[in-house]
């Protein structure tokens, strides 16, 4: 009675407070822990997270970021297509409302806030995880949908280790990459190299120049794709830890028309990317430190050919800097505390600017707290200042988890206030620039149960979350005057709810191991700005009301395995009135593969995969159709 009674005190605590994020499945920080350079004790014990599986990153190794967030989360990935942009919505928000985050700073765009996925291989991922909600305040703020975050790691012991890659697949794509790691005493080094080219010539039926579709191939889609990363890592003889990575990845493609475009215009687009990155860690006694400063540039070229017609080529330089210091404090048995100061200078010259650059200086100061009240009652709280330039804000989390029955049921509960200021572009893009634009904020609550029981042979977790928030000063741009020119306005309130569910479920039979799992979002956003127009509580465009994914694998002896996908996307309305639309989609997609050993520890990988066995049409952006039926053959051989 005692327990039941305080559940109801803990609810009722947090449903005031406007918002409220989910619970994660109820494992030790540890675990959930996938940004090498993040202190432990930094993980919000009441927020719901999502750690991507390690043999979902190794089958999908020359996948894009996008795809793989597309197939196996929540997430809405909308795409211009194979190889095009592609953003994100998570939770209901906009693209520019999720932070991702690369070894625990953020890459995001200073002149976009945005992210185009695509333009990051898997490849060069080694750990991947989801932040939902409020609490991904971890660098900075704007994340008011959540935060992805992916990193590099080396945990490999072995003295000396190859590995190359060649894939082959329909429409004239053609993949390469390797790898090469080495360990000497205390010293670890890794490079990998990657080249991904297509045609890009994929069929597609056309549903718009005539009454009865035909089919025909996509032109003007090309692409090539390359990247280098480095990674360096020491480990001193006194705890403490170094590590230095730097990765170069350089884009060229064209950028397809628009099928209701009759006009023939040749598109185009360069970018190139350099990240580099050290990290210091030092651990005395109870004491911890963590030193990191990040580089960070990008350069993209635009140009556009229509007939004799010749653009002036546009050039966009973006370059950031960011340094940052953390200190944790573990030294208490129930309460840890952590403070991290962080500076970032952005800076970007644009044709697109006036006067052609533009700069930003943040400085940022994070408290953060965690309190063991019981083993089964975990609090922490987080709150950060922000000095953007001249403007001081704040934001703040506070969560909770609660083991009713350990391993059987948990609750969590998550409240929390989020801030982001206007990006760069929104301010000062030349025409439409508009520089009076407020800063969105946002209240932000989740409360979920998860369970994660092992019954038998049957190791499962199940996790349901309800998410609710609230978005002041929702920046959207909009056509101006004729519709020639577009400019940012705020809405006063737009209001998002859903329902995240996923369930996963492990076993092994004899010599197969076999691992189920299915995720559901639930996305309801809509204008609450009280404008008289036909907008008002209408869904946002190209944000999905209802999304789900279903996987399955299974391995055999570790020789052989086969795995099959089916992912569902509701229709999208693309006008903030609801008037047109994209149509729902599902897709399905297999793939087989085999491990061989042959002798002196060199090892051979085949895989087959067959996407959209169906053929299903379908578009992400409105006309611009996705590909058919494609065929990937993949052959790995390590040693």
């Amino acid at each position: 009675m005692i327990r039941i009674t305080f559940i109801i005190i803990l609810i009722a605590s947090f449903v005031p407070l406007k918002g409220q994020s989910l619970l994660s499945k109820p494992i030790e920080v540890k675990e959930v822990t996938v940004t090498a350079d993040k202190l432990p004790e930094q993980q919000v014990v009441g927020a719901k997270m999502t750690k991507l599986e390690s043999n979902t990153l190794k089958s999908n190794l020359t996948k894009s970021l996008s795809e793989l967030l597309a197939d196996n989360s929540s997430i809405y990935i909308k795409s211009m297509g194979q190889g095009a942009l592609a953003t994100a919505s998570f939770r209901g928000t906009a693209s520019n409302h999720t932070q991702v985050l690369w070894n625990g700073v953020s890459i995001n765009s200073p002149q976009l806030g945005s992210f185009d996925f695509s333009q990051i291989p898997i490849y060069f991922v080694d750990q991947a995880s989801l932040t939902h909600g409020a609490a991904a305040q971890q660098e900075g703020s704007g994340a008011l949908g959540g935060s992805i975050n992916f990193s590099n790691d080396f945990t490999d012991e072995r003295p000396y280790s190859v590995s190359l890659l060649a894939e082959g697949a329909s429409n004239e794509t053609y993949t390469g990459a390797g790898t090469i790691r080495s360990s000497i005493g205390r010293l670890k080094l890794s490079s990998r190299g990657y080249y991904q080219q297509s045609e890009n010539n994929y069929r597609y039926l056309n549903k718009v120049y005539s009454k009865d579709p035909f089919y025909e191939r996509r032109k003007n889609a090309d692409y090539k794709q390359a990247g280098f990363m480095q990674e360096v890592y020491y480990k001193g003889k006194r705890n403490d830890q170094i590590k230095a990575i730097a990765w170069w990845q350089f884009d060229d493609r064209s950028l397809p028309q628009s099928t209701i475009v009759n006009v023939t215009a040749t598109e185009k687009s360069k970018t190139s990317n350099v990240r580099m990155l050290i990290s210091y860690n030092k651990a005395i006694d109870s004491h911890k430190f963590n030193l990191t400063t990040a580089y960070l540039a990008s350069n993209m070229e635009y140009s556009r050919v229509m007939g004799d017609f010749v653009d002036t080529p546009t050039d966009n330089r973006n370059n950031s800097t960011i340094a940052k210091a953390e200190y944790s404090y573990l030294g208490w048995k129930r309460l840890s505390l952590n403070s991290q100061l962080t500076y970032r200078h952005d800076q970007v010259v644009s044709d697109n600017y006036q006067d052609g650059k533009k700069k930003r200086n943040t400085t940022s100061l994070k408290l953060f707290s965690t309190y063991r009240a019981t083993n089964y009652l975990h609090f922490d709280a987080q709150t950060t200042a922000f000095l953007n330039d001249k403007d001081l804000s704040a934001i703040y989390n506070l969560s909770a988890r609660y083991r009713i029955v350990p391993k059987y049921l948990t609750l969590k509960l998550s409240n929390g206030y989020n801030h982001r200021v206007p990006t760069l572009n929104d301010l000062y893009w030349n025409p439409g620039g508009n520089p009076e634009l407020k800063s969105e904020t946002g209240f932000s609550s989740d409360i979920g149960l998860t369970s994660n029981p092992q019954v038998g042979i049957f190791d499962m977790l199940f996790e349901a979350t309800y998410y609710h928030m609230d978005i002041n000063n929702w920046i959207m741009w909009i056509p101006k005057g004729n519709g020639a020119i577009w400019e940012p306005v705020n809405f006063n309130k737009v209001k998002s709810q859903g329902l995240e569910v996923d369930i996963k479920i492990k076993y092994s039979i004899a010599n197969s191991n076999h691992a189920f799992s299915t995720n559901y979002g639930l996305a309801i956003s809509t204008n609450n700005s009280g404008r008289d127009d036909y907008t008002q509580g209408k869904q946002l465009p190209y944000i999905p009301r209802h999304k789900w994914n279903l996987n399955y694998r299974v391995d055999y002896k570790d020789k052989a395995w086969f795995s099959y996908l089916i992912s569902f996307t509701d229709k999208r309305f693309t006008s903030a009135d609801e008037s047109y639309q994209t149509n729902a989609y599902t897709t399905h997609n297999a793939e087989i593969g085999y491990n061989l050993k042959l002798p002196r520890g060199i090892k051979l990988n085949f895989s087959l995969r067959m996407d959209n066995i169906f053929n299903a049409y379908y578009e992400s952006t409105q006309y611009y159709p996705m590909p058919l039926r494609m065929l990937w053959g993949r052959t790995v051989v390590s040693f």
